[in-house]
């Protein structure tokens, strides 16, 4: 079992005794009154007061100018003890100075603009507390480096400045700030700045709770970025002290490269083998698409294809505003347009009025108050990617992966891969489109099963022989999907968006199921209608409905 922290959002504020195990210090006491043992593994829900008592302070707060106010002033000493010159605790903004007339030793922490904001303060008897703004603080020691090939992660500041002196400061080095149990939600919090370097060394303390977080650490790290050191003795310090620095570098260099177990045994499901999964509780919001592909269901990759301007962008916001409505945590990245724009279809949706085109009917406050009633406080969250700039499919992996693993998100919508590709240079005429897209392809194909995600990737289509396109009728068909083959071979579903053929200038949409991996039901399976009213994309029977109601909402308004 591992030794890891109950998800908490408190912060941490001191350690103290533990009355369970006996343990001086290993008991950790967080902001609101919560305990955890980093020994025994004993936690205990908050008193009915906030955590405190008579002889330690509690945290801090600092805003804004004033935020170092509070902090303690000292000067950084060499650690005989330690082996740490003072040069390295310069560095590292680690001082020895005073609290309440006695010695401590404060650690400083910066937030990630790099300014002053918090202090981790070490007493005599080796209890520890948090001076400043907890929830500012960045990774000890992350503000002197900002991207680079390969970081070491230690657990804590002593064993951070000791093992960036044993490399004489030339390689990256950061610490934890609360410590081997909370490990794995410090990296959740610093995400995006571990992803600026290229390989992570977790060199956690050897003991079963270091180990067993820098497993769990590992494991959320993509696949391939994280590797684990072995040292010889309990920690980095211990090593300096012991005159093993060389073991250090050594470590660090011998580091495995972690990789998850893929091989299981075929009786670890027999729990599961009799749980039908033929339909999905995760629905679509036509009954056609449910009938044919049974449901949504967790990695599978699904290609929504249609020409220009037949409703793409429309149908997959009729499926983000289903999924949201349905409680299911959604990611957006919409690279055709500002996120202000894919928000205010969602809430024209919620509205059942056009607001992107008429706003004749409405106001700002009618349109505030139904944003609000979709995405205020307590509802089911939407994450969007701010894609201000060129996207790379790793970046946009990154994204995604980011999504899943800190936010909880279930499902993806990617509009379109084409752009995607295209801003990576794919689409100059070089010849290299079918490429860029087999990479982009496979990159996604991997990540949905790896994360458990559904993901639907839009695509354009490329114009097909003859005279009429798909905008003016031309059935689509796989082999029209633009760009490669892998389109179609990677993913677990196709849908076609297709134009009625007979009124090819009517809202009339129909969709086609062009691959689908689950059943093998192919063909047409749904008749759809644009209401230019209100913006949306119904089946034909919800859209009369939807339209009478609106238009009886209109005449008790006008009454």
């Amino acid at each position: 079992m591992q030794s890891v922290e109950p998800v908490n959002e408190a912060e941490f504020l001191r350690h103290t005794s533990c009355e369970v195990c006996g343990s001086s210090d290993a008991n950790g006491v967080y902001s609101d009154g919560h305990t955890f043992c980093f020994s025994c593994n004993t936690y205990k829900a908050q008193s009915s007061g906030p955590a405190n008592d008579d002889h330690e302070p509690r945290e801090v707060q600092n805003q804004g100018k004033a935020q170092q106010k509070n902090l303690l002033q000292g000067e950084a000493k060499a650690l005989a003890a330690r082996n740490l010159t003072e040069e390295t605790c310069r560095r590292y903004d680690y001082i020895a100075t005073h609290h309440n007339n006695q010695p401590v030793q404060a650690a400083l922490y910066r937030d990630k603009n790099g300014r002053a904001v918090a202090q981790k303060v070490r007493t005599r008897d080796k209890s520890f507390f948090i001076l400043g703004d907890a929830k500012a603080m960045t990774l000890f020691g992350s503000h002197l480096w900002n991207k680079g090939k390969k970081l070491v992660i230690c657990e804590g500041e002593v064993d951070t400045m000791s093992c960036s002196q044993i490399q004489n400061h030339k390689w990256p080095v950061v610490g934890l700030s609360h410590g081997a149990p909370s490990a794995v939600k410090t990296i959740k919090k610093h995400w995006d700045y571990l992803m600026n370097f290229d390989e992570i060394v977790l060199m956690f303390d050897m003991d079963q709770a270091g180990q067993e977080a820098a497993e769990a650490v590992a494991q959320l790290l993509p696949v391939g970025k994280a590797k684990i050191a072995y040292l010889p003795c309990k920690d980095v310090n211990d090593c300096l002290v012991a005159g093993k620095s060389s073991a250090v570098i050594e470590a660090i260099f011998q580091a495995r490269e972690y990789r998850p177990d893929g091989i299981v045994a075929a009786t670890d499901f027999r729990d599961v083998i009799g749980v039908d999964e033929t339909a999905s509780s995760i629905s679509y919001p036509y009954s056609g698409l449910n009938r044919v592909l049974l449901g949504i269901r967790p990695s599978e990759l699904v290609l929504v294809a249609a020409g220009s301007g037949t409703g793409k962008t429309t149908f997959v916001k009729e499926l983000a505003y289903h999924l949201h409505q349905s409680g299911e945590p959604t990611g957006l990245i919409m690279l055709e347009e500002s996120n202000k724009r894919t928000l205010l279809g969602l809430t024209g949706i919620h509205m059942n009025k056009n607001i992107l085109v008429d706003r004749s009917d409405t106001n700002e406050e009618e349109i505030t108050a139904a944003f609000e009633d979709l995405f205020g406080e307590g509802k089911n969250p939407v994450f969007l990617y701010d894609h201000f700039g060129a996207s790379s499919v790793d970046i946009v992996a990154e994204r995604i992966t980011y999504m899943a693993k800190s936010l909880g998100v279930r499902h993806v919508i990617l509009d379109h891969i084409s752009i995607l590709c295209t801003q990576m240079g794919g689409a100059a005429g070089n010849g290299s489109e079918r490429l860029l897209i087999d990479y982009a392809m496979t990159k996604l194909r991997t990540l949905v099963q790896s994360l458990g995600i559904s993901l639907v990737v839009i695509s354009h289509t490329r114009r097909p022989d003859g005279n009429a396109g798909h905008e003016r009728g031309q059935e689509v068909t796989l082999s029209h999907l633009r760009g490669s083959t892998s389109l179609a071979g990677l993913s677990d579903a196709v849908i076609a968006l297709q134009v009625d053929p007979d009124e090819p200038d009517s809202d009339i949409r129909h969709l086609h199921i062009l691959k689908n991996r689950f059943t093998g039901e192919r063909g047409p399976c749904q008749t759809l209608v644009y209401s230019r009213d209100t913006g949306r994309l119904l089946e034909m029977e919800v859209a009369d409905l939807v339209n009478d109601e609106t238009e009886e909402g209109e005449a008790d308004a006008s009454s």
